[in-house]
């Protein structure tokens, strides 16, 4: 079992520029900030997006596109090193048109307006690193 203890460190609100990619864009963030673990969060809205479902007994990721504008009904995630790199890991919740809901491992995402709520911590540096027994690459 990983349980690590962190202190909070400097805290950002962040609104994403219309157009921009959004996982793309908060790696960036997150590797010129130097925020190498924290907790990230936001609201807003997508153009499209591709979000994941991993498969536990194949696993393999298998994605699903969406388009024609989706409402942000939940974004979280955290950050991690992986790979040497500050990388975000993110899930989604999403609202079509008719509120029909969509949600899983955020891939890609075309913002249209989203703002973030990342909380950096501080302490011991922690690595994602690949585990047999899921076949995913997360905490040790």
């Amino acid at each position: 079992m990983g349980v690590y203890e962190f202190k909070e460190g400097r805290r950002f609100l962040v609104r994403v520029p219309k157009g921009e990619e959004l996982v793309a864009f908060v790696d960036r963030l997150v590797n010129e900030k130097g925020i190498k673990q924290g907790l990230i969060s936001g609201i807003g809205a997508v153009a499209e997006a591709v979000i994941g479902f991993y498969d536990q007994k194949t696993q393999a990721y298998h994605e699903v596109e969406l388009t024609g504008g989706l409402e942000i009904v939940s974004l979280l995630g955290n950050i991690s090193q992986r790979e040497g790199r500050c990388h975000a890991h993110l899930h989604v919740g999403l609202a079509d048109h008719s509120g029909a809901m969509y949600g899983g491992h955020l891939g890609r995402a075309v913002v249209f307006l989203t703002e973030l709520v990342i909380v950096e911590f501080t302490g011991r540096e922690l690595e994602r690193l690949p585990d047999e027994a899921t076949g995913l690459v997360c905490w040790p």
